[in-house]
């Protein structure tokens, strides 16, 4: 088993490499929704990225839900929905709110809460991190996996979070590692990013690391 880890960098590695050969062979500017992740896209990550890191979701749930086992939780970036329905599955006494920037993830999430007694407090819907459609003080924890990165603005993105966050309320933001962001995306590096942002950081983290390559990296953020 220990040997089959070290798979995981090598797959992540190669998907990197593929991904930014497509995402750069296309058109720099498309539609504000991201086309990886959008039509035939949407159910391929599903299939070959989601469902492989489940088990992610379901400890990152356990995780958070720790310090918020009751009240509203906002899932940004939801994706097909896996981690929303693990938050909802951790304890009775939460509500949780998935969005995403892509109709074709959320029409995905809702397929897959559809089929659960969870439904009634799942709820999904299509909007953008920058323009969160939500009230001042709505949520009582707010969380974020492996979406960051894709974020046209983060520090815009994280001043939402801290809008419709509680006074006493926490965001734990997981993504990518620093090394990984920076082969990938842009060079702004998460410190750069959180000096700028309107948060307290409470704890700087490795979520998942093999060996000594760290993976996701967690942050817990309070107002």
């Amino acid at each position: 088993m220990a040997s089959r880890r070290w798979m995981v960098p090598l797959v992540v590695a190669g998907a990197v490499l593929l991904y930014r050969r497509i995402r750069h062979s296309a058109a720099s500017e498309r539609a504000k929704i991201p086309w990886e992740f959008s039509g035939p896209m949407a159910r391929l990550y599903d299939l070959l990225f989601s469902s492989v890191i489940d088990r992610f979701y379901e400890r990152v749930a356990r995780h958070v839900t720790r310090t918020t086992p009751a009240g509203k939780i906002l899932d940004v970036g939801c994706g097909p929905g896996r981690l929303s329905m693990h938050l909802a599955n951790a304890t009775s006494g939460l509500t949780v709110t998935g969005i995403d920037i892509s109709p074709d993830m959320i029409e995905l999430a809702k397929q897959r809460a559809g089929g659960s007694i969870l439904t009634r407090r799942l709820d999904f819907q299509v909007a953008d991190v920058c323009d969160l459609p939500f009230p001042e003080n709505e949520f009582d924890l707010v969380v974020s996996t492996l979406s960051m990165h894709h974020w046209p603005d983060p520090v815009r993105g994280l001043a939402e979070i801290r809008r419709v966050l509680k006074p006493t309320g926490q965001a734990y933001i997981y993504d990518v590692a620093d090394w990984f962001l920076r082969l990938t995306h842009h060079g702004t590096s998460h410190r750069e990013i959180m000096s700028e942002a309107p948060f307290v950081i409470k704890e700087i983290g490795t979520e998942w690391s093999v060996g000594r390559v760290p993976l996701v990296t967690r942050f817990a953020l309070g107002r």
